[in-house]
């Protein structure tokens, strides 16, 4: 069986399964593959080939070489549970090593520049309470896609958000403010009538594209995207000097580790900060 029909096989027999920026992470990230081996048979491919065409190109960054390997992995192993292939040459296949630096959030002068521009388009008012629900909460964006009304409480100020992490699909709670309390109370007074009963009434991609819309409008350099938000929660609630537990409940990370795996390391000027925050005032002699 040929690359290429190997790769739609796979994607068709997870639709469905996986949220939809799940199937366009694969769509991506399977590309490479086969665009160098396409009309090549799965059984001809062989570890070496698979290695070569990930670490040989110099235009991939660390994490971009990472998830292409990743992608080439999943995509071969449920090839070979599936009975499509008769080896799996992505077996051995080892994931290249990550820069030992935590993910870049989106920076607080561009939260700001979001919410104003938020206040600024037709439907400000779903876009100024999607805004201020991203960056309260950490929620992934699948969550706040699937947020239903039933599922927030205005009063005592959370939610319960249904997410896919590293441990599975579960749900949990997440907290928000006052203001953010009020900004969905004004959404839903201007909410469309409609047979939905979703919040914000948009899939993954439309609140990407809302995003998307609010960056160019507000000139946000550098990253803006919905997971940006996530990662810009949980170094805030560190920097501020929050227990790396209770960021890691609040995450709903599957453990500690993990939230220090990809939180724990801050910059010097990140550590000259803190430390003049909370190091020992002394008094002159």
């Amino acid at each position: 069986m040929q690359i290429n029909t190997l790769t739609q096989k796979f994607l068709e027999a997870h639709k469905g399964y996986l949220s939809e920026t799940t199937m366009e992470w694969y769509r991506y990230y399977l590309r490479p593959l086969c665009e160098s081996f396409g009309e090549r048979e799965a059984a001809s491919v062989s570890l070496s080939d698979l290695r070569n065409t990930i670490f040989s190109k110099p235009d991939l960054s660390p994490f971009s070489k990472f998830n292409f390997a990743r992608a080439v992995k999943r995509l071969f192993r449920w090839s070979y549970e599936e009975a499509l292939i008769s080896e799996n040459p992505a077996r051995k296949l080892r994931l290249p090593p990550l820069p030992k630096k935590s993910p870049a959030g989106i920076s607080d002068e561009n939260i700001s520049r979001l919410l104003v521009a938020a206040q600024q388009t037709k439907s400000s008012e779903r876009d100024y309470a999607l805004v201020l629900f991203l960056v309260e909460t950490g929620a992934r964006v699948g969550g706040v896609a699937a947020l239903r009304l039933g599922d927030v409480d205005l009063q005592k100020r959370r939610a319960v958000v249904s997410e896919k992490g590293r441990g599975g699909k579960k749900e949990r709670l997440v907290f928000f403010s006052e203001q953010t309390s009020g900004a969905i109370q004004n959404w839903l007074s201007h909410r469309p009538t409609t047979d939905s009963d979703q919040l914000f009434l948009l899939k993954e991609h439309g609140i990407y594209q809302v995003l998307k819309r609010l960056a160019k409008h507000a000139n946000v350099e550098g990253r803006w995207n919905p997971h940006a938000f996530r990662h810009a929660f949980a170094r805030r609630l560190l920097a501020r000097g929050m227990s790396i537990g209770v960021v890691s409940h609040l995450m709903g990370h599957s453990s500690v580790q993990v939230t220090l795996d990809f939180y724990g390391r801050f910059s010097n000027d990140e550590l000259q900060k803190i430390y003049d925050e909370y190091s020992p005032k002394l008094a002159a002699k």
